[in-house]
């Protein structure tokens, strides 16, 4: 596999990581019904933030042709969000 694939499958993989974590929003809202609050969503919404900063950077860093950095950012995320997990989320 070539750089530039391994750096679109990065993408993909953040490009997904974003849209599971806006539907846990949802899914947690459907969940609490009427005791749904914004201090229950902030830690997915933080999560979302930080995937989407990092894979527009990895974006960018792919039509600039850096596709190793793009794929190596792509890493990063996943497990940046993985350790965002345990700390703020606990689940």
């Amino acid at each position: 596999m070539t750089r530039e694939r391994w750096a679109q499958i990065g993408i993909t993989i953040e490009l997904l990581i974003i849209a599971r974590t806006l539907g846990e929003i949802f899914r947690l809202r459907h969940v609490h019904g009427a005791n749904f609050s914004v201090a229950t969503a902030m830690p997915y919404v933080g999560g979302a933030l930080i995937a989407a900063c990092f894979c527009w950077a990895s974006v960018t860093l792919y039509f600039l042709r850096r596709y190793r950095l793009s794929a190596w950012i792509a890493v990063v995320t996943i497990i940046l969000l993985l350790a965002y997990k345990i700390v703020m989320i606990r689940s």
